[in-house]
């Protein structure tokens, strides 16, 4: 069926059926992976935005708000926030960089934080490995990884 064929008949399309914008459709996907990863840290003092920020800190230990609002598709007042509750949790700390800036890093309760939300997020994405089969996750991600290289504004 064609994108035109599945829309015939509508003005607009309809959000949770097969005529669905692409946007719509990864919104909800999006929202149910969403969904999966924060039933996994329920336990956990974070969210799947903050165990995010914890795994990119653990990763590149001094990065400041800025570097990671370029990287990222969040503005630096979202990061910064986020940060404000890790730093309020005692998972972060801010450290003056030589020269200008604040870089980021993790407190031996953070780096603890982070293993457990990588395990737990780990153990996610291979529920979802076992709900859409190892070809049609793989055929996502790949996908994924292609869209986002094409879709990343150069900066």
């Amino acid at each position: 069926m064609t994108r035109e064929e599945e829309t015939a008949g509508t003005s607009l399309p309809t959000p949770g059926t097969a005529g669905a914008l692409l946007s719509d459709l990864l919104w909800e996907v999006s929202a149910y992976v969403e969904l999966l990863g924060e039933a996994m840290l329920a336990d956990l003092p974070i969210s799947t935005a903050s165990s995010g920020m914890l795994m990119t800190v653990y990763a590149e230990p001094g990065i400041t708000v800025a570097e990671m609002s370029r990287r990222k598709p969040r503005t630096q007042q979202a990061i910064s926030q986020t940060v404000a509750r890790l730093e309020k949790l005692g998972l972060i700390e801010r450290r003056l960089k030589a020269g200008r800036g604040v870089g980021l890093h993790l407190t031996d309760d953070g780096r603890s934080m982070a293993e457990q939300a990588f395990d737990r997020e780990r153990s996610a994405d291979e529920q979802l490995l076992g709900i859409l089969g190892e070809e049609t996750h793989d055929a996502l991600r790949k996908l994924l990884i292609e869209a986002r290289n094409l879709l990343r504004p150069e900066r």
